[in-house]
C-alpha cells in the first residue's frame, strides 16, 4: 500500500532546503568579507614592518664613519647613505613621497627632487629621529595609519656626520 504525500510535507522540505541554501550563501559572503579585511590588514602591516626592517638593514650596511645621515627633502626627512665606490662618492636617498617609499642613488652633491627614484612599497609617512649619540629612530606609518617604531644603533663613532 502506498502512502500519500501531503502538500505540507513537500512545502516543509522545500522551505527547509531554501533556508539551508540561504544560510550557506550568507556564510560564504560573510567569510569572503572577513578574508578581504584580513588580507588588507596583512598587506598594510607587511608594508610598514618590511619598510622598518629594510631601513634598519640599510643603516647597518652603511655603518661607517659619515655613512649615515638624515636630511630634509621637500616637507619630509630622508635617510641618506653615503658610499665611496672606486674613488667616486654616491648618496642613496630613501624617503616617502605621495604615499610611496622611494630610493634613489645619485652622485654626491646632486640635487634630489621629490618623486625621484625607484618605488619600493606603499607607505603613508616615514620619519627619522636622531639623538646626540649613535641612535636613529625610525617611524613608519602605513596606509591605514598604523605606526611602527624602531631604533637602530650604529657602531661607528662618526657615522651620521654628513
Amino acid at each position: 500500500m502506498k502512502k500519500k504525500q501531503h502538500v505540507t510535507d513537500i512545502i516543509f522540505i522545500l522551505s527547509l532546503f531554501c533556508a539551508f541554501a540561504v544560510m550557506a550563501l550568507f556564510v560564504v559572503v560573510l567569510g569572503a568579507n572577513v578574508y578581504k579585511g584580513i588580507s588588507a590588514d596583512m598587506t598594510a602591516n607587511y608594508n610598514a614592518r618590511t619598510s622598518v626592517a629594510y631601513l634598519s638593514e640599510k643603516v647597518r650596511q652603511n655603518d661607517v664613519a659619515g655613512g649615515v645621515g638624515v636630511r630634509t627633502l621637500g616637507e619630509n626627512n630622508a635617510l641618506v647613505l653615503v658610499q665611496d665606490v672606486e674613488g667616486a662618492t654616491y648618496e642613496t636617498w630613501i624617503y616617502v613621497a605621495d604615499g610611496v617609499l622611494r630610493e634613489v642613488t645619485v652622485a654626491a652633491g646632486t640635487q634630489v627632487q621629490t618623486g625621484d627614484g625607484q618605488e619600493i612599497m606603499e607607505l603613508e609617512r616615514l620619519a627619522f629621529h636622531r639623538d646626540n649619540g649613535s641612535l636613529i629612530g625610525i617611524e613608519a606609518i602605513d596606509t591605514d595609519g598604523t605606526v611602527f617604531d624602531s631604533a637602530v644603533n650604529y657602531r661607528s663613532a662618526e657615522s651620521g656626520s654628513r
